[in-house]
């Protein structure tokens, strides 16, 4: 008996006679704190671009949801700068890549904001503590190849925040596939990279500050390139 592959964002096992069961993935969007329009932007725009290309989503913006939903999800998807008091929090994240699962981190989340060091080793590669000022810049795509560039225009202009990433010496391999110029001192920063940790992946995406962002054929394109590759592993 062969099971046919019908889409990557479903699961698909052989039963009796045949038949096909279908699950769709299950993704959960944690946001929420300041500086952003988190339900505007990741909970309407995100959730809706995410859901067109056949997922089933979940949105929040209380920490404490997030531990009790990673038995239950595929991806978990994270942009937030809010502040964490929970211990377990960045072990329990590590443990969901390393069980195979995939995790997308988003603009604020590859941000210097929480005291946990092995998440931003680990899972990113390094952080980043500044940013350019929120205006135009250019990106380029480093590796046109890879699953996640997809569609996404070799060279492009956004409006956004150019995140200046800090790498970590004894950081993850990262894959980086797409770099931003920033204007006024030609300085490149990359803006989407990904990296492996135990059986999972995980994809960076420095980009999101706001609609001009989130609307964006590239951004948009990265978002659903971004699922999709999560659960081809």
């Amino acid at each position: 008996m062969v099971c046919f592959i019908i889409s990557i964002l479903t699961f698909n096992a052989c039963q009796n006679g045949g038949e096909t069961s279908q699950e769709p993935v299950q993704v959960l969007i944690f946001g929420g704190g300041d500086h952003h329009d988190f339900d505007r932007w990741f909970h309407e725009e995100d959730r809706a671009i995410i859901e067109r290309i056949g997922a089933e989503v979940t949105y929040t913006d209380n920490p404490d949801d997030v531990i009790p939903a990673l038995d239950a999800i595929d991806i978990l998807y994270m942009n937030t700068n809010q502040a964490i008091d929970i211990d377990e929090m960045p072990d329990r994240i590590i443990e969901f890549v390393e069980q195979g699962n995939g995790l997308l981190l988003v603009h604020a989340s590859t941000w210097f904001i929480w005291d946990w060091p092995d998440y931003y080793r680990e899972l990113i590669g390094g952080g980043s503590s500044s940013h350019g000022p929120l205006g135009e810049f250019d990106v380029y795509v480093s590796d046109t190849t890879h699953p996640v560039m997809q569609n996404v225009p070799a060279e492009f202009t956004i409006y956004d925040e150019l995140y200046r990433f800090q790498r970590d010496e004894e950081g993850t391999d990262m894959h980086i596939l797409a770099i931003g110029i920033e204007p006024d001192t030609g300085d490149e920063y990359p803006v989407a990279w990904v990296t492996e940790h135990g059986d999972g992946r995980v994809v960076n995406i420095t980009l999101g500050h706001d609609g001009r962002a989130h609307q964006h054929e590239a951004f948009i394109a990265m978002l659903e390139n971004s699922i999709e590759w999560l659960m081809n592993n």
